[in-house]
């Protein structure tokens, strides 16, 4: 087959992460992704880690080339009231709109669903950002680090007697995007069925709420608010990350997980039944939870001279949980993620050859394939506007001059 959404064609308007996440997604099987772009205002990807020597200048960003790969870009000066005139044509002509500005910007423009729906009556358009579009709070321009605080990430993560440290990254700039390519892909399969559009609100902060039910549930039934534990479980124990022999000048890790008293008892005969773990009172979780600090010693104590991946293996031949914590250079260098072809090598015109992740998507009778590096900026501004407006040369050129294009 080709790709699940070859045909399909998206304009995307917006730019860091939990917009163009989501519409990669679609990029990788088959749909045209036009990014729309200008030098005046770019995405702030693209000027990540950028000074005055960088090789390529905007179009010289890691980050953004990672994200991005599979679309198309459009340099079109949104300043520009003509500008705004071929945005807006465009929008009326695609498949399906994405944006992921500030709410009132696409409204500036005349390009939000309310302005093109009255034109194109079947629209379907999503839009992502902090809080949504609508509420007291919905003007907050904020991204994945404020998401993570306000949808209570920061809260939770850290150790009890220290301040909140938050996950690592923008939690919410990468969770609101596999929410938002499931609602995009159920609305044109909607309107496909019914021939009625719609516009999406997706807020960053009501997506990564949804990820914490635990914490949501336990605080509906019982007024409990649940706080930091570190990798610590609330209802069972040993349950964290160990300390093993450092490698190649790196420190190592496992991640262990004991869920009930049959592993435990497994996890014993690994360890060859010392005295402190055939302690009767560690025979329950409860005995394990009151001594969890002593139990943790004594399994570092075991894991400390050891490799990581030693440990996991052998834990795992013994049925308890447990995983080596791979840095980004393990990723890249893992059979399994190498078997499954989740690292995929382009050909970046100012970056050169460099690899960028599919999505994780697998389906039996196609796969997610990049085939083109992510952009450079504005390299496809003439073939989108000849061949989705039919533009000529003449008006093309005039555009350009005019400083519309660019």
């Amino acid at each position: 087959m080709s790709g699940l959404f070859a045909g399909t064609t998206i304009l995307e308007l917006g730019g860091g992460a939990a917009g163009p996440l989501a519409t990669r997604y679609f990029a990788d099987l088959g749909a045209t992704v036009i990014r729309v772009e200008s030098r005046q205002r770019p995405d702030f990807l693209r000027t990540l880690k950028m000074t005055p020597g960088t090789r390529g200048g905007l179009d010289g960003s890691e980050h953004f080339a990672v994200l991005n790969a599979n679309k198309l870009s459009l340099a079109l000066n949104l300043s520009h009231p003509e500008g705004v005139a071929v945005a807006r044509r465009l929008a009326l002509r695609v498949d399906a709109v994405a944006e992921n500005f500030a709410p009132g910007a696409m409204a500036k423009w005349g390009l939000d669903y309310a302005s093109l729906v009255q034109q194109r009556p079947d629209l379907v358009m999503i839009s992502t950002c902090l809080n949504g579009q609508t509420g007291p709070h919905r003007f907050y321009p904020g991204f994945g680090g404020q998401g993570s605080a306000l949808a209570g990430f920061n809260h939770l993560t850290g150790w009890p007697d220290r301040e909140p440290v938050g996950p690592y990254g923008t939690i919410t700039d990468s969770l609101a995007p596999r929410f938002a390519a499931l609602l995009l892909a159920a609305a044109l399969l909607h309107r496909r069925r019914t021939g009625q559009g719609q516009h999406i609100d997706l807020a960053q902060v009501e997506a990564g709420i949804v990820c914490l039910a635990e914490f949501v549930a336990t605080y509906t039934a019982t007024g409990e608010i649940l706080g930091r534990v570190g990798n610590r479980s609330r209802h069972a124990a040993p349950h964290g990350v160990f300390r093993c022999a450092d490698e190649d000048g790196r420190e190592r890790w496992v991640a262990i997980a004991v869920h009930d008293d049959g592993d435990w008892e497994r996890l014993v005969r690994v360890l060859g039944s010392p005295a402190w773990a055939t302690d009767p009172a560690l025979a329950t979780a409860a005995g394990r939870l009151a001594r969890v600090a002593d139990v943790e010693a004594g399994l570092e104590a075991w894991t400390r001279p050891r490799r990581a991946l030693e440990v996991a293996r052998l834990l795992q031949d013994a049925r308890v949980d447990a995983a080596p914590v791979w840095d980004l250079r393990d990723t890249h260098d893992d059979p399994q993620l190498r078997h499954r072809r989740h690292f995929c090598e382009v050909e970046h015109p100012v970056l050169g050859r460099h690899p960028a992740e599919t999505n994780a998507l697998r389906f039996s009778a196609m796969a997610p394939e990049i085939r083109a590096a992510a952009p450079c900026l504005g390299a496809d501004t003439e073939r989108v506007l000849r061949g989705l407006l039919g533009m000529p040369d003449a008006e093309i050129a005039r555009l350009r001059d005019a400083g519309v294009l660019a």
